[in-house]
C-alpha cells in the first residue's frame, strides 16, 4: 500500500496507540488526497482512534504495518478501482482477513466505486489490475484471491447505494462506532467477571462446575435494569434491606447482581462485601453463610452489602428470617437471586423481576454472538428473526444459539431452524435442566404435561386437568402456582404460556430414556401412529395427541387399541385445520364396532374430532371424565345407561347432528358448560339439565326441533343461554335471575314474559330475525344491566315499548328491519325541550350511554327526533335503506359514522348537520348519502360545510401540539352530484391532476390535504365486495403517498345499485409533511413543486367495471394567519346551483355548541368498551348481532368491538366522566382520543 521513507521510526503519524483502533487499508496514490481525508476528518470529529500511514513505505517496513494491523481491533478495508495494483495492500488485507478468521479482529469491507463481484471474482478494471500486475506471483495470489473472496462476505458499505459521499462517510463512522460499542459491550462484561471477586470458597469449592452459566446482558440493558433496581434500594435508609433478583433461568440475574455490587461496594465496608455462591449445592448446611456473617458481625460492626447467589431453598434463608437483628447490622442490603419467588416469599422487602430483552436488543446480541466471525448478515437477516422470536428475549438462549451457528452456511441456518422446536441447544438444556430437577413429583409431570400439551390454555382448565385437583375440597393443588413462581410457566391473560426453550426441553426430556419409561406423552404424529396402530411403547403413555390432518389416506384401529395403555388420561384426535374447515374434514381414523375402552379408568380429557360410532363404549368408566369433547361425531347416545361422572365440567357435542338421547349425563352435577349446537334431532331435554347446578354455559343453537325447554329454576349458575335458530321454539319462560346473555334470535317466539324484568344482571337480550315477534313488554326499562338490545329483523314489531326509567348501561339499539314508524319521545329527549348542557345533565337522558342506533331497511319512519343531538356518546347511526326517510335534524357532536345510503327520498338535513364542539373530543367521522337523489341543494352545502368546519377544527388542533401524525384521514363525505366545488384550486377533467405547488408551500401552516372525484357509476351493482374511490400522488422529488377518497361496503346477498354520478370529498392530515418540509431545507433543498394525482374506483381487488372518474380536485389545506382554516385564499360562496349545474362550496363556520344561560359548556369522555367473549357469553355466531357498520368503511371508530374466545362476553364498563374545563387539558385528550381512533 505504501512505497518509501527514509526512517521507519518517523514514517508513522498519529495519536498513541489506543483499545479499538481502527487500521485503515487503502490505496494512497488513488485516495489519499481525497476520500480518505475527509474520512479522517470525521473520524476525527467522533474522537476515534484510528491509524494510518502518513507517508510511503519501504519494502522492509511492512512487518511493523502488521503489527499496527495486529494492535487495532477494526480494519476498514477501502476497494477502489486501483487497489489491486498495490502488492502493499494485498498483503495487508490478507494479514486483516487472517486476524477475523482467528476472532482477534472486525473488519468492515467499503467498496469505493467499484462493486462487490469485481472485488469477489477479481473482474472488471480492477481483475484486470490484479492478473497484469501479480500474475507472475502465482502463490501469493492464491492466498490474495482467497482474501478478496472472504472480504466481501462481512458486513460491507457499498458508495453507490448512498446519496452523496458525505453521507457515505457519516454511515461509515456510525458503522464503526456501533462495533466499537459491541466491543466495550463485550470486554465490560469480561472485565466485570473478572474483577469482582467470589467468597464461594469459604463453602463452596466444589460448586463452579454445576453451577448455571451467567447470562450475557447487552451493556445498555444492563443499565437500565441497574436503575430499575436501584429504585427499589433506599441507600439512605437505616433499616436492612432485603430485595430479591428473580426470573427464569438464563435471565441474567447473578450478572445483574454482580453489576450491582461492583457499582455500589464503595459505600459499604470493603471487605464485606461479597457475593454468597453454591446455595444450590449446601442445600443441606443451612448454617455456613450465617457463620461467616456472624463472624462479620463481630469484627466489624458496620453495614454490609452482600449477595446470596441462587438461592432454591426457604430452608436455605431460614436464619435470615429469625433474629435477623443479630446477624446483620442495621443499614446492611442483601439481594438475593433466585429462580423461584416463593423461596423469599415474607422475607424479601421487594422483589425486581428482571424481564426479557426487547426485539431490537435481543436481535443485536444474537447477531453480535452468530456473526462474531463478521460473516455478511444480509442474506441471514429473516432466519435471525427467527431465530431471536424463538428465543422469546432470552439473553443465554440468544448467547448459546448464536454462539452454535457462528461460522456455519445458510443450509445449516435453515436445517437448525426445523429443529429447534424439537431439540434443545445442549448448554441451555444443562440450564434449564437444573430448575427441573428441583421439582417434585407432582410438579414434574404438570410441567411436562402443559409443555406437551397444554400451552396457552386457561389457567383454571389446566388447574382442574392436572393430577392434584380435589373434587373434595373443590380446589386445585399448588402444582401451576408453584411453576409460575419458579418462572417455568408464566400466567398471561388469564392463560398459561410457556418459553419455548422450556417447551423444546420439557418435549425433550420426555421423549428421553432417561425416565427409564420412554415416552409418556405421545404429542409426536409419527410416535402417536406406532403407538395406536403397533402398541410400541404404550405401557406409559400418559397423553396422547393425533392430528388426523397429516394422515394421507386413513388409518384402521383394532378395538383393543387403547387398552394396553392404562395410565392414559389425555386423549385427542383432532385436525389441525378445525375449526375453519370441520364441515369439509374427513374422519380418517376408523374404528371397530366393539371399540373396548376397559382399563381406561384414569382418562379425564377425551377429545375425538369425528368420532365415528354411535355411541362410546359400554365398558368405558367416565368416573374420571373432566372434559369431554365429540364435535361432529355420529353418537346417538352418550354412552348405554347411566354412569356416574361426579367431575365432569365440560361437554361438547355440537353438530352431532344424530344425537337424539342426553340421559347419560343426568348425573353431570359438576358440569359447568355445555355445548349443543346444531343436534338438529334433538327434541328435549327434560330429566337431564335438572340437576346440573353448576352449568354456567348452555348452547342449543340451531337444535331445530327443540320447542321448549323443561322447568330449571334449580339452574342458578346458568349466565349463557343460547337457543338462536331454534326455528320451532316458541315459548320461553326465565331460567335463572343471574342469566347475562340471552340469545332468542331466529326462534319461533311471539313475545316476552312479563318475569323477563327479573334478569336484574342481563347485558344482552338478542331478538334478531325473531319473525312472529309481535310485541315487547312495558317492563324493559327494569333491564338496568342491559347494554345490548338487538331487534333486528323483527318483521312484526312495530312498535317500541315507552321508557320511562333510565337505561342507564344501554349502548347498541338495533331496530333496522322492524315496522316501528317512531321511537318513543322518551327515548330521545331530556327532561325539558331546552336542553342544559351542565356537567352531568347528559345523565338525565334515557339513554345517556347508547352509542349505536341502527334503523336500518325501515321504511315507516319519515324523520328522527330532534332530541337525538343530545346523545353525546352516540358514533354510530345505520339508515341504510329507510326508503321513506325524508329529514335528518342536527345530529350529536361525536358522531362517527352516519351512513344514509338509499335513502331516496331524503331532501333535508338539520342546520348545521352536526353539532362541532371546539377543543373537545373530536374525531374524524365519514358521513355517506349515496343514492339520496332527493337531496336538496341546500342539504348538500350542510353537508360540505360541516365537513370543512370539523376538519378545521381537527386539523388546527393536530398542528397545535406538532403530532407528527401520519397520513390519515380526518374526515370524508359523499352525496350526488356532477362537479367539484368551487373553493377546490386545483381541478381537472378525467382522472389526473397534475397540479403546480407555489414555492415554499410547506412553510405556509399546511395542515393537510383536501382531495375530490366526480365518479360516474351507470347502474354499478354492489354485492358482498368493497366500493373504494383510491388516489395516487407522486411528486417531481421522488415522494408519493396514497389514500381512500370514499366508498361503500355492502355485506348483503342482495346487490346494491348506485344509480348516478357522485361527489366523493375527503379531508386528510398529513403532519409529517412538516417534518419532511424541516429535513430539506436543512439540506438546502426544496420540497415538491409539481405532483401527479391520479384517482380510480376499485371493488376491492381490481378497478371496478361500469364506474368512471369524470373531474378531480386537490387543495393545500393551510392554517391562516388568524388560526381559520383556508383551502383557498380567496374567499368562497355559498354552495348555489350555478348555471351548469356545479356546486360551490360555503366555508362559513358552522354554528357550534357553545355556553348558553342555561350553564357552561361540557362534553363527556367515554370509555370505549370492547365486547368480548368470557365464560358467561355467547359464540362468535352472535359477532353478526353487533357488527360495525360496513359503509363506514373509513370511519375510525371506537364504539364497539365484538372479539372471539373461548367463553362468551364479558361485560362492558362505562364510565362517563367529565372533562375538566381546561383548553389545553381538552386538547390534550382530544388528541389521545384521535390518535386512538385513527390507529384503530
Amino acid at each position: 500500500m505504501v512505497t518509501s521513507s527514509s526512517s521507519v521510526a518517523s514514517m508513522f503519524e498519529g495519536p498513541p496507540l489506543r483499545q479499538h483502533q481502527v487500521f485503515i487499508n487503502f490505496r494512497g496514490v488513488e485516495l489519499r488526497n481525497s476520500f480518505i481525508s475527509h474520512l479522517e476528518r470525521a473520524l476525527q470529529d467522533d474522537d476515534i482512534n484510528y491509524y494510518i500511514d502518513r507517508n510511503e513505505v519501504p519494502s522492509q517496513s511492512i512487518e511493523i504495518l502488521f503489527d499496527r494491523i495486529d494492535e487495532s481491533d477494526i480494519a476498514l478495508a477501502v476497494f477502489s478501482k486501483r487497489y489491486s495494483e498495490s502488492k502493499w495492500c494485498l498483503d495487508e488485507l490478507e494479514r486483516i482477513m487472517k486476524n477475523v478468521a482467528a476472532k482477534k479482529l472486525r473488519v468492515i469491507p467499503i467498496f469505493y466505486n467499484v462493486t462487490v463481484d469485481e472485488v469477489k471474482n477479481q473482474k472488471g478494471e480492477f481483475g484486470i489490475n490484479f492478473y497484469n500486475i501479480h500474475h507472475g506471483e502465482t502463490t501469493k495470489m492464491v492466498a490474495w484471491k482467497e482474501a478478496l473472496k472472504s472480504a466481501p462476505k462481512k458486513m460491507a458499505l457499498i458508495l453507490t447505494n448512498f446519496r452523496s459521499e458525505s453521507d457515505f462517510i457519516v454511515k461509515i463512522v456510525e458503522s464503526v462506532k456501533e462495533v466499537i460499542a459491541i466491543i466495550e459491550g463485550r470486554e465490560g462484561a469480561n472485565m466485570l467477571s473478572r474483577n469482582i471477586s467470589s467468597v464461594s470458597s469459604r463453602g463452596n469449592a466444589s460448586s463452579r462446575d454445576i453451577r448455571e452459566p451467567e447470562a450475557t446482558l447487552p451493556w445498555y440493558r444492563m443499565e437500565q435494569c441497574l436503575e430499575q433496581l436501584e429504585e427499589k434500594l433506599n441507600f439512605d435508609c437505616k433499616e436492612t434491606q432485603i430485595i430479591g433478583i428473580v426470573g427464569m433461568p438464563g435471565i441474567g440475574k447473578t450478572t445483574l447482581a454482580k453489576k450491582h455490587l461492583e457499582k455500589w461496594k464503595h459505600m459499604f465496608v470493603t471487605n464485606k462485601n461479597e457475593i454468597f455462591e453454591g446455595f444450590r449445592e449446601k442445600s443441606n448446611e443451612h448454617d455456613w453463610v450465617k457463620n461467616i456473617l456472624v463472624d462479620a458481625q463481630r469484627k466489624e460492626m458496620s453495614k454490609v452489602l452482600i449477595i446470596l447467589d441462587d438461592v432454591s431453598d426457604k430452608q436455605q434463608l431460614e436464619f435470615l428470617r429469625m433474629n435477623r437483628e443479630e446477624t446483620i447490622k442495621k443499614g446492611s442490603k442483601i439481594m438475593i437471586t433466585t429462580r423461584d419467588k416463593g423461596s423469599i416469599e415474607g422475607l424479601a422487602h421487594d422483589t425486581y423481576i428482571i424481564p426479557g430483552l426487547n426485539d431490537k436488543e435481543a436481535l443485536e446480541l444474537f447477531t453480535y454472538h452468530a456473526f462474531a466471525d463478521h460473516t455478511s448478515i444480509e442474506e441471514f437477516v429473516e432466519m435471525s428473526k427467527k431465530f431471536v422470536d424463538y428465543a422469546g428475549g432470552n439473553p443465554l438462549a440468544l448467547e448459546e444459539l448464536g454462539k452454535e451457528i457462528c461460522g456455519t452456511d445458510e443450509d445449516h441456518w435453515q436445517k437448525r431452524l426445523e429443529t429447534l422446536p424439537h431439540r434443545c441447544n445442549e448448554n441451555i438444556r444443562r440450564n434449564l435442566k437444573i430448575s427441573y430437577d428441583d421439582l417434585t413429583g407432582k410438579q414434574k409431570h404438570a410441567f411436562l404435561d402443559i409443555a406437551c400439551f397444554f400451552r396457552s390454555e386457561e389457567e383454571d382448565y389446566v388447574r382442574v386437568l392436572l393430577d392434584s385437583y380435589d373434587t373434595n375440597s373443590g380446589e386445585a393443588a399448588r402444582e401451576v402456582r408453584d411453576l409460575a413462581d419458579k418462572f417455568l410457566i408464566s400466567i398471561s391473560a388469564g392463560r398459561i404460556e410457556m418459553h419455548n426453550i422450556l417447551c423444546t426441553m420439557g418435549k425433550e426430556i420426555d421423549s428421553s430414556v432417561e425416565n427409564n419409561l420412554g415416552k409418556s406423552r405421545l404429542w409426536d404424529f409419527e410416535d402417536a401412529c406406532r403407538a395406536l396402530l403397533f402398541k410400541e411403547g404404550t405401557n406409559h403413555a400418559r397423553g396422547i395427541f393425533l392430528d388426523t390432518s397429516k394422515i394421507p389416506k386413513g388409518i384402521s384401529l383394532q378395538k383393543t387399541a387403547l387398552m394396553e395403555m392404562p395410565n392414559l388420561r389425555y386423549v385427542k384426535i383432532f385436525d389441525s385445520r378445525c375449526p375453519r374447515q370441520c364441515e369439509v374434514v374427513e374422519c380418517k381414523v376408523y374404528l371397530p364396532e366393539k371399540l373396548e375402552f376397559r382399563n381406561l379408568n384414569e382418562i379425564r380429557y377425551l377429545h375425538w374430532l369425528k368420532f365415528p360410532l354411535k355411541k362410546l363404549p359400554a365398558d368405558f368408566n367416565p368416573e374420571n371424565l373432566i372434559d369431554l369433547r365429540l364435535p361432529y361425531s355420529k353418537i346417538t347416545r352418550v354412552w348405554k345407561g347411566i354412569k356416574g361422572i361426579p367431575k365432569l365440567k365440560w361437554v361438547d357435542l355440537s353438530h352431532s347432528t344424530n344425537l337424539i338421547d342426553l340421559s347419560a349425563l343426568s348425573k353431570a352435577t359438576s358440569l359447568r358448560r355445555l355445548n349443543l349446537e346444531d343436534c338438529t334431532m334433538l327434541v328435549e331435554l327434560s330429566g337431564v339439565v335438572e340437576n346440573m347446578k353448576s352449568l354456567a354455559f348452555l348452547n342449543l343453537k340451531g337444535c331445530t326441533k327443540l320447542l321448549s325447554l323443561p322447568q330449571m329454576e334449580s339452574l342458578t349458575s346458568l349466565k349463557t343461554l343460547i337457543l338462536s335458530d331454534c326455528s320451532n321454539f316458541k315459548e320461553f319462560q326465565v331460567i335463572s335471575e343471574n342469566l347475562e346473555y340471552l340469545h332468542l334470535d331466529g326462534t319461533a317466539i311471539q313475545g316476552l314474559p312479563p318475569t323477563i324484568q327479573n334478569l336484574g344482571r342481563l347485558i344482552v337480550l338478542n331478538l334478531k330475525d325473531c319473525k312472529k315477534l309481535e310485541s315487547l313488554p312495558d317492563c324493559l326499562d327494569k333491564l338496568k344491566a342491559l347494554e345490548e338490545l338487538i331487534l333486528s329483523g323483527c318483521s312484526m314489531l312495530s312498535s317500541f315499548p315507552e321508557v320511562n326509567e333510565i337505561m342507564e348501561n344501554l349502548q347498541i339499539l338495533l331496530l333496522d328491519g322492524t315496522l316501528i314508524e317512531d321511537l318513543p319521545n322518551l327515548l330521545l329527549q331530556c327532561g325539558n325541550n331546552s336542553i342544559n348542557l351542565q356537567r352531568n345533565q347528559p345523565r338525565m337522558n334515557r339513554l345517556a350511554l347508547l352509542r349505536r342506533l341502527c334503523l336500518r331497511g325501515n321504511d315507516k319512519i319519515s324523520s328522527l327526533q330532534s332530541g337525538i343531538s343530545q346523545l353525546y356518546h352516540l358514533k354510530e347511526i345505520d339508515l341504510k335503506h329507510c326508503k321513506n326517510l325524508e329529514s335528518l335534524p342536527t345530529l350529536p357532536p361525536n358522531l362517527q359514522c352516519l351512513d344514509a345510503h338509499d335513502c331516496v327520498s331524503l331532501k333535508t338535513v338539520g342546520t348545521p348537520l352536526a353539532l362541532l364542539l371546539p377543543l373537545t373530543e373530536q374525531v374524524p367521522s365519514s358521513f355517506i348519502f349515496t343514492n339520496c337523489e332527493k337531496l336538496e341543494h341546500a342539504a348538500k352545502n350542510e353537508i360540505i360545510s360541516y365537513a370543512h368546519n370539523k376538519s378545521r377544527l381537527i386539523s388546527d388542533a393536530l398542528n397545535r401540539h406538532n403530532k407528527g401524525l401520519a397520513f390519515e384521514a380526518l374526515v370524508s363525505t359523499c352525496f350526488p352530484g356532477s362537479e367539484v366545488p368551487a373553493w377546490f384550486n386545483h381541478r381537472a377533467s378525467g382522472a389526473v391532476l397534475k397540479p403546480e405547488l407555489p414555492g415554499h408551500w410547506s412553510e405556509r401552516g399546511f395542515v393537510g390535504i383536501a382531495l375530490c372525484a366526480i365518479v360516474s357509476f351507470q347502474d354499478y351493482k354492489v354485492q358482498n365486495n368493497n366500493l373504494m374511490v383510491e388516489c395516487n400522488c407522486e411528486c417531481n422529488n421522488s415522494s408519493s403517498f396514497n389514500c381512500n377518497v370514499g366508498g361503500l361496503s355492502e355485506v348483503s346477498d342482495e346487490q346494491s345499485t348506485i344509480k348516478s354520478t357522485h361527489v366523493f370529498i375527503r379531508y386528510t392530515s398529513w403532519l409529517n409533511m412538516n417534518t419532511f418540509s424541516e429535513e430539506v431545507r436543512k439540506k438546502g433543498c426544496l420540497g415538491p413543486t409539481e405532483a401527479s394525482i391520479k384517482f380510480k374506483v376499485t371493488d376491492g381487488t381490481c378497478e371496478a367495471e361500469n364506474c368512471e372518474v369524470l373531474k378531480c380536485g386537490f387543495s393545500l389545506v393551510c392554517e391562516s394567519d388568524n388560526g381559520s382554516w383556508d383551502a383557498n385564499v380567496d374567499a368562497s360562496p355559498m354552495v348555489s346551483e350555478s348555471d351548469h349545474g356545479s356546486l360551490d362550496a360555503n366555508i362559513d363556520a358552522s354554528p357550534m355548541v357553545s355556553e348558553s344561560d342555561h350553564g357552561s359548556l361540557d362534553t363527556y369522555v367515554d370509555a370505549s368498551p370492547m365486547v368480548s367473549e368470557s365464560d358467561h357469553g355467547s359464540l362468535d355466531a352472535y359477532v353478526d348481532a353487533s357488527e360495525s357498520f360496513h359503509g363506514c368503511s373509513d370511519a375510525y371508530t371506537d364504539a364497539i368491538l365484538v372479539s372471539e374466545s373461548d367463553h362468551g362476553f364479558s361485560d362492558a364498563n362505562i364510565d362517563a366522566t367529565p372533562v375538566a374545563e381546561e383548553v389545553r387539558e381538552s386538547e390534550s385528550r382530544f388528541l389521545g382520543n384521535l390518535r386512538r381512533s385513527l390507529q384503530f
